[in-house]
């Protein structure tokens, strides 16, 4: 179409775009997301809940507090806010990560307290279809299964 009519050029505009839209699917063939952040404890490769998830950050400098468990690392100062650190792969498997410092620290919010969990290796957002879900859940550690809920 060659008019220069600005309300012809709309008009176009609308039919090309109901004819190239024609093959997307309708609201009611959408399936529902379900997104999460990948990690990994030990030889475990998980996903947290997106909404559980505050921020994904480097090991900060941390101070380490005198007579805890093995397993806290210690205490940082983030942003004006004080986060206690938690090894996850020491608290449930018993085996602290050999090399901290290469970690990655999971902000989480646990009952109103930030909270961080080093894990070993953060592999970034995962996005899954509802309908991907299965109730046949992986082998995973014995200290780790009561943890997971489904899987995909």
């Amino acid at each position: 179409m060659n008019s220069s009519d600005p309300f012809d050029l709309l008009l176009d505009l609308e039919n090309r775009t109901l004819k190239a839209s024609a093959s997307l699917p309708t609201l009611e063939n959408v399936e529902q997301e379900w997104v999460g952040i990948g990690f990994r404890i030990g030889d475990s490769r998980l996903i947290a809940d997106m909404s559980d998830i505050k921020e994904i950050l480097d090991l900060p400098d941390f101070t380490e507090v005198p007579g805890v468990k093995s397993w806290i690392v210690g205490v940082a100062n983030v942003r004006g806010n004080l986060l206690p650190i938690m090894d996850m792969k020491g608290y449930l498997l018993g085996d602290d990560i050999k090399q901290r410092h290469k970690g990655r620290v999971i902000v989480i919010d646990y009952k109103g307290y930030d909270t961080g969990l080093v894990v070993e290796e953060v592999y970034g957002m995962r996005h899954f279809r509802e309908g991907e879900a299965t109730q046949d859940i992986p082998q995973v550690h014995e200290k780790i299964s009561p943890f997971v809920r489904r899987a995909y």
